[in-house]
């Protein structure tokens, strides 16, 4: 296995236009690196963007061209004009019970089954989340539970608002105090807006964390508890969709940026699962997940 850092070369002309057509490309991106690899006729690798001025802060000329960490089982090609590549083998030597920093932007979907369908169905988390809890509050708000999540939403805050619905706020606070780090905003003083949007990300948050714990269930690794705070060490931030108009004017994938702390469980599997990735959208950039002792 290998470990790159891959830059845009310095003396590609104009690259201030270029970085902007890089970025957020996923499929010029994956193709551009594949061309790293020209031996390969099946993508053997993983990958992560990020932003050069935010990852180099102390090199001479970097802006906000992106930068990519891959993990390879090949050597990346160092002859590609386009690209500086910096590579080092990448073995990593862990045992059950280590401790480990992470990051990872993964692609959190579930599949599910469905009344009158045969196959199952994939569901963005985050989306999944927020629209399970606005139709169960619709239903206790006796409102309509269809129709799009924002137009939901709304019906759903001005029919709590109008009758300070008591299964409502029940429901509310205890989505706040059953996430350990939302307890806090259980604040029954707070404004019944600001509560509404909280218990909201506390739900995500929670449904998140459980395809996290799930995915490492299954790659050998658990999340860690900071015993102090009482919680787990971990957090999920920057959700994002990415459009991918060639496959559709509706199609693309979600991406959240996970990172905390985790215990490996199965030193084999772990490993495995930093080359092999974790989630789908590998090819877009999701799944590598980086890893530090602490």
């Amino acid at each position: 296995m290998y470990f790159s850092r891959v830059r845009v070369s310095s003396n590609i002309t104009e690259l201030s236009r270029l970085h902007h057509v890089l970025r957020g490309n996923g499929y010029g991106v994956h193709q551009l690196l594949w061309d790293l690899f020209p031996e390969e006729k099946e993508r053997s690798f993983l990958f992560r963007e990020e932003i050069a001025g935010e990852q180099l802060p102390h090199y001479k000329g970097v802006r906000g061209e992106p930068i990519y960490y891959i993990v390879s089982q090949r050597e990346p090609s160092k002859g590609n004009p386009l690209f500086t590549v910096e590579s080092k083998p990448y073995t990593p030597k862990l045992s059950a019970g280590d401790r480990l920093s992470f990051k990872l932007r993964a692609n959190p979907i579930i599949s599910r089954g469905e009344e009158g369908k045969k196959n199952s169905v994939k569901h963005d988390v985050v989306m999944d989340a927020q629209y399970h809890l606005l139709r169960e509050l619709a239903r206790d708000c006796g409102v309509d539970d269809n129709g799009k999540k924002s137009d939901l939403k709304q019906r759903v805050l001005a029919s709590w608002l109008a009758s300070n619905n008591p299964a409502v706020t029940a429901k509310l606070e205890r989505i706040l105090e059953g996430n350990e780090r939302y307890r806090e905003h259980a604040d029954y003083k707070r404004a019944p807006v600001k509560q509404f949007d909280l218990a909201l990300k506390a739900s995500t948050d929670s449904a998140l964390e459980k395809w996290l714990t799930d995915k490492g269930n299954k790659n050998g690794f658990v999340l860690t508890h900071d015993e102090k705070r009482d919680r787990l060490i971990f957090q999920a931030e920057g959700y994002r969709w990415h459009a991918l108009p060639k496959k559709g004017r509706s199609a693309g994938f979600s991406s959240v940026d996970f990172e905390g702390e985790i215990e490996v469980t199965d030193s084999k599997l772990f490993v495995d699962s930093l080359l092999t990735g974790i989630g789908p959208a590998k090819g877009f950039g999701c799944g590598l997940m980086l890893v530090r002792r602490v």
